[in-house]
């Protein structure tokens, strides 16, 4: 296996030229995110099929080239676990990979583990163990080092192959579809920031309303200074700001974590989000919805056995059809008869969707008989 780093523009162009055509490339990214909200985009690793293309964002400048290769339609793109790789390309290139063959995602829908590591996944097919050492190292720091540069070929290198692999596994199984299917409905950021507020649902409906207006405005402005976000408000003061509904300034001093540097800076528009999404009504985030009933609890627990015996018919993991998160969101959804999570349409519907649709009329159908 072999490396090479590109740092000039005629170079990457050489590299992307030669190799128009191919089917499949492996694809990775080194980045930094310490002190900023985006990511810091430090290295893009490519590998068509022996070789390794170390490309330094840092030193070219000429990115269309990129951007073809990631949009081309005919180029299957293996990345393993995307999700940050994906912002990265969202905030460096204005661009997302497709089609997007999610490696880990293909693993768990050949029933051959779930979430399972990159280091797991190349131990698991070669018996080599990659060394973790370069995992947390500066990758913005020039010149790059030679373990930093064979660590970060070692990334893609192993994975064409193994991506390979798994991508024709899927294909003979009648799983391809599955994987690319899920992909596309990948999105940047996860379920959003306010996922995290997991007990949000225990505020009253004007205090739900507020953080969800702080948390729209700590988006907003951590994105136009490119900060973290809790170098704005930390979560804590978000809740605290929620319930306390404060007027006036000297009311913010009295909120613990809230630096008098913050309130000098920004304490106006605190107050202003806090009075004007106090009067409004707004729609919540799903996140947010009060846990299962005791009732629906129970039903949780039948589905989730339908859940792991069609896993075992499909050979898959359990998590790759519903995990216990959307079995949740599913019973809600159907009490409440709303629409149901995207998750569990398209493939899934026939594979486990409908049979927990007919099973879960059943169990309402029988705790409501005389």
């Amino acid at each position: 296996m072999t490396h090479q780093l590109i740092d000039t523009d005629d170079g990457l162009s050489a590299v992307l030229k030669a190799h128009i055509g191919e089917h499949f490339v492996a694809v990775d990214t080194e980045f930094r995110r310490r002190d900023t909200f985006f990511p810091q985009p430090a290295l893009l690793q490519l590998c068509w099929k022996e070789t390794a293309y170390l490309i330094d964002p840092t030193k070219v400048s000429d990115l269309d080239g990129i951007v073809e290769l990631l949009a081309n339609p005919t180029t299957v793109k293996f990345i393993h676990s995307p999700s940050e790789d994906l912002e990265v390309f969202d905030c460096w290139l204005g661009v997302l990979p497709e089609p997007l063959f999610d490696t880990q995602r293909a693993l768990a829908a050949l029933g051959r583990g779930f979430g399972l590591g990159y280091r797991a996944m190349v131990e698991t097919y070669t018996g080599e163990i990659i060394s973790k050492e370069e995992t947390t190292s500066d990758w913005l720091r020039r010149p790059l080092s030679t373990q930093q540069l064979s660590y970060a070929a070692l990334d893609v290198t192993y994975l064409r192959k193994i991506g390979q692999q798994l991508y024709d596994t899927c294909a003979d199984k009648g799983r391809l579809e599955w994987i690319f299917e899920d992909t596309r409905r990948l999105g940047v950021g996860g379920r959003g920031p306010a996922a995290k507020f997991r007990s949000a649902w225990k505020l009253t409906d004007t205090q739900q309303q507020i953080l969800n207006a702080l948390i729209d405005w700590r988006e907003s402005e951590a994105r136009r200074l490119d900060r973290p976000r809790s170098w704005l408000l930390p979560d804590k003061v978000m809740v605290a700001l929620a319930k306390r509904r404060p007027t006036h300034l000297a009311q913010l001093g009295t909120v613990d974590g809230l630096h008098d540097s913050v309130i000098r800076k920004r304490g106006d528009q605190i107050l202003d989000t806090i009075d004007r999404s106090s009067s409004l009504s707004a729609t919540l985030p799903p996140a947010w919805a009060p846990p299962l009933t005791v009732d629906e609890r129970s039903w949780a627990a039948r589905l989730s056995e339908v859940v792991k015996q069609r896993a075992v018919e499909l050979d898959v993991a359990p998590e790759v059809l519903c995990a216990t998160k959307d079995v949740e969101r599913f019973i809600q959804a159907f009490v409440s008869q709303q629409a149901l999570p995207p998750e569990l349409l398209g493939w899934r519907e026939t594979a486990i969707t409908h049979q927990l649709e007919r099973k879960l009329s059943d169990l309402i159908a029988r705790s409501s008989a005389p």
